[in-house]
């Protein structure tokens, strides 16, 4: 019994991050398909609040904002590492399906965000009820030398996952490289990097390689 309520929750969870991954990438698209711009004169500037309202939620249903996390979440959510709170959310929203959707994260090269396929139910654990997806936009993306081998042939979009470094999106590497314990902010519980507000990881990579599946291997 037990093992057939998990492939039940694994199965939810990854129809739920497929079905958000979409809204938001045809969120992106019929922005620029109304205004006639490409994603790379989104203003990934703005703050967070005011980014979503002109380039997202007019095309999601959402139906209320969060002023703050406690609004939301009863307890703070907990990062891969299921110890460092997750405090610093700059948005919050509630979809119609009760899942939540936010910007935890705003470097000038995108915006991160994030996904609680449940809300508040719990357990509220990044990696598990929790995932991440990097809208980068390469226009903007400043590096140094030693990261231009990994900037190489970016291309603006929506990427699931958070960034390593070099703000490069976490599908630049390995299946590999994400599960371990080198990659920053990777999909393994003692990653490298986690902290209250950079708490993203690469799960939700993990799962799109993986074909849109969560395998035996993945830190359930």
């Amino acid at each position: 019994m037990p093992a057939v309520v998990s492939n039940y929750q694994k199965n939810v969870t990854v129809n739920s991050l497929k079905k958000v991954y979409s809204s938001l990438s045809q969120a992106a698209s019929m922005y620029q398909a109304d205004n006639g711009i490409t994603i790379n004169e989104f203003d990934t500037s703005l703050p967070a609040k005011e980014f979503m309202n002109k380039y997202i939620t007019p095309y999601m249903r959402i139906i209320a904002e969060c002023d703050s996390i406690s609004d939301c979440y009863t307890t703070f959510p907990l990062a891969i590492d299921r110890s460092t709170k997750i405090t610093d959310i700059d948005y919050l929203s509630i979809l119609s399906d009760g899942s939540y959707l936010g910007v935890l994260q705003s470097p000038l090269s995108g915006k991160v965000f994030l996904f609680d396929i449940n809300g508040n139910k719990g357990p509220n654990y990044s990696g598990r009820d929790i995932f991440y997806f990097y809208l980068v936009n390469a226009s903007t993306m400043g590096y140094n030398e030693a990261c231009a081998p990994m900037m190489k042939n970016l291309e603006s979009g929506l990427y699931p996952g958070g960034y390593g470094n070099c703000y490069e999106p976490s599908t630049k590497y390995s299946r590999d490289e994400l599960l371990g314990t080198s990659f920053h902010r990777g999909c393994n519980r003692n990653a490298k990097l986690i902290s209250a507000r950079e708490p993203f990881d690469a799960c939700a990579a993990v799962i799109m390689m993986d074909g849109w599946k969560i395998e035996n291997d993945y830190p359930w």
